[in-house]
């Protein structure tokens, strides 16, 4: 059987949701009934949640019945870290070719070759300094990276995800995480070039694509909530609750996962402070009125009262 996947899994990620939800020993005779049902829904169903339930307790034994009440499991001395872990989960992914890297929470000044000006790193980034044609570059592998370009020193430009980003001088951003790259160029103007494709972003302007595809074409954007991360804050305004999760984990160990797509598209206004984020998700229950359960430091369920 694979490696248990959460981040990519959508049955990986109901499976944990189910054995939240019975860990935490507070589920209906409903609930369990619905639990066995999605069981018996799909074979992989059972599959999922048995690999957790051998990384929690180390048992391959498990009573599906709606008639068993799982409840809080017997061997809490064990810790669901060592599943969420496993799904590389709070932990910075091995990248043996990065020239330099940032790990989770953390935030990196670097100066670019050529003394071509200077970078800041996002959490969790890794980026290689690379060249073409004699010109310098960056390739971003994974994470964000803010750039300040000299332009006395000539071109520069950033790869990422099989675009090419080109800057003349000035300030720009780039973003790629999965398959998505968002480019934002704060005080210049740049030119993608894309599977043979060229596109200008005007200043104030970002740009989204995924693999070959632009997906989403040069549009306005607020740049300085965008990049408010390089001051140590993020800055949500009207952001979907499914779209501010997604960042905060790039920011934190583990995993937030958001139950139902409804309470997924809630719109949320929000100032983040990057030194305290212990405290946005009691202000997100708070303002939101969900119910944020955290079953340990790796796993955090949201869902709606």
């Amino acid at each position: 059987m694979s490696k248990l996947d959460l981040t990519s899994d959508p049955i990986s990620e109901q499976a944990a949701y189910w054995f939240a939800l019975l860990l935490e020993g507070n589920e209906s005779a409903e609930d369990r009934k619905e639990f066995a049902r999605w069981i018996d829904q799909d074979p992989r169903h059972k599959d999922a949640f048995s690999q957790i339930d051998r990384l929690w307790s180390g048992s391959s034994s498990l009573d599906f019945s709606p008639a068993n009440p799982i409840g809080r499991r017997a061997v809490l001395g064990g810790s669901l870290a060592a599943i969420l872990l496993a799904a590389g989960w709070g932990t910075m992914r091995y990248r043996p070719f990065a020239d330099m890297t940032t790990d989770t929470g953390q935030r990196r000044e670097v100066t670019l070759p050529g003394n071509n000006g200077r970078s800041i790193l996002a959490s969790n980034t890794a980026i290689s300094f690379v060249s073409d044609r004699g010109v310098p570059g960056v390739e971003i592998h994974s994470g964000e990276a803010w750039f300040e370009h000299n332009a006395d020193r000539g071109d520069f430009f950033v790869v990422a995800k099989g675009g090419k980003s080109w800057s003349a001088g000035g300030r720009f951003d780039v973003a790629a995480y999965n398959n998505d790259v968002t480019v934002i160029a704060q005080t210049n103007s740049l030119q993608l070039e894309l599977s043979g494709a060229g596109y200008s972003v005007p200043q104030g302007n970002a740009l989204s694509y995924r693999g070959a595809e632009v997906v989403k074409p040069s549009y306005r954007i607020d740049v300085a909530s965008a990049l408010a991360w390089r001051e140590g804050q993020l800055i949500f305004m009207g952001e979907p609750l499914e779209n501010v999760v997604a960042i905060l984990e790039r920011w934190q160990q583990g995993k937030i996962m958001v139950l139902g797509d409804h309470l997924k598209q809630r719109p949320v206004t929000l100032v983040v402070d990057l030194g305290r984020l212990h405290t946005v998700l009691p202000v997100l229950a708070k303002v939101l009125q969900v119910d944020v359960s955290q079953f340990t430091e790796y796993l955090t369920v949201i869902r709606d009262v």
